[in-house]
């Protein structure tokens, strides 16, 4: 739990401040989602003006979310259906910016980043360690499962009175941060907080199939090829797939449909450690890392410039595929 004074210090911002914009980080989760649309109806109920605006549109997982259609995406390229688009020379001038799950302000996009310049106050809302404490506000707890567990504690600090709605938008934060409570960070804390929610009325078998049991055509195409490039170490202990830009225009599918894949490989018999390596945009990749039974992956994303959790890290790596491939294998299995 954040100290009450950091607490405080942040509500008295939100009170006195009257325009706001909230983003979080590319590729944007169900924490990234439904924290930020939790955070915009709060700021709502107290009569400010708020836009809600990310480098990547929402995934179709989670389309489901009350007032989903008021984030804006400020990545033309995506040329996504359904998603409002923004301009970065049209992204308002606000009162204070509020950056949502990310260690550092660049996860938010560096062009989307460089256009940020609040006039009074900048809050960072973040639960990962390294987190670089770029805001004037910080409120980091590294303890919590989520962000949206930080809204939720910031809510409940003020005794605002939870919505159906906003519930379901810290439900569905906390429930796929936790992967569906099967992670390490599922805390006790985590799981009451859950029942509260549900208490609000939460259905959490609907999370649960929007979440990951509807998946679209173009997510299984790209399932599928992903599938085929699986490679296991010879114990059995590791094992990696890897997609490419060419998976991607073949599948006519985004980085989006990426999710699930690491954690689908991740529960193979014997796997202790699961990676993902996909091609983005400026040819870098992505390479995101997931483990069981304590192995720290986050030490190995942070010899990157990545980071993340003990059992939940990432980074970017500007080599090619192959090359990148090698290195993180290197590091996983000699950790040096």
């Amino acid at each position: 739990m954040l100290e009450p004074k950091i607490m405080g210090k942040t509500l008295e911002v939100l009170r006195k401040h009257e325009t706001f914009l909230i983003s979080s980080h590319l590729n944007p989760d169900g924490d990234a989602v439904g924290s930020q649309l939790a955070l915009y109806s709060f700021l709502l109920n107290l009569g400010k003006e708020v836009s809600v605006v990310d480098s990547d549109p929402v995934p179709f997982a989670y389309s489901f979310l009350p007032n989903v259609a008021v984030l804006q995406c400020a990545n033309p390229k995506s040329n996504k259906e359904n998603t409002r688009y923004l301009s970065l020379e049209s992204i308002p001038d606000v009162d204070v910016a509020i950056i949502l799950d990310c260690g550092n302000l660049s996860r938010i996009g560096e062009a989307l980043a460089e256009r940020i310049h609040p006039r009074k106050a900048l809050i960072n809302i973040d639960h990962h360690h390294g987190n670089a404490n770029f805001g004037t506000h910080n409120l980091v707890n590294t303890d919590a499962c989520a962000a949206g567990e930080i809204i939720f504690d910031l809510m409940d600090y003020v005794g605002a009175e939870i919505s159906q709605d906003q519930a379901l938008c810290l439900y569905t934060a906390i429930f796929t941060d936790t992967g569906g409570f099967r992670y390490s960070n599922t805390t006790a804390k985590a799981l009451r907080i859950a029942a509260r929610l549900i208490e609000k009325g939460v259905q959490p078998t609907r999370v649960a199939e929007s979440v990951y049991d509807t998946i679209s055509y173009q997510r299984a195409k790209l399932f599928g090829m992903a599938l085929e490039t699986l490679r296991l170490s010879s114990d059995g202990k590791l094992a990696w797939v890897s997609v490419t830009g060419e998976m991607y225009e073949r599948a006519k599918a985004t980085s989006a449909d990426t999710e699930g894949i690491i954690e689908y490989i991740r529960s193979l018999r014997g796997v202790e450690i699961a990676v993902l390596f996909r091609e983005i945009e400026n040819g870098a990749i992505k390479v995101s890392l997931r483990s069981k039974r304590g192995f720290d992956v986050e030490r190995v994303a942070a010899a990157f410039a990545g980071g993340g959790h003990k059992a939940a890290a990432g980074c970017t790596v500007s080599e090619p595929l192959d090359k990148t491939i090698d290195m993180i294998l290197d590091k996983l299995i000699t950790g040096h």
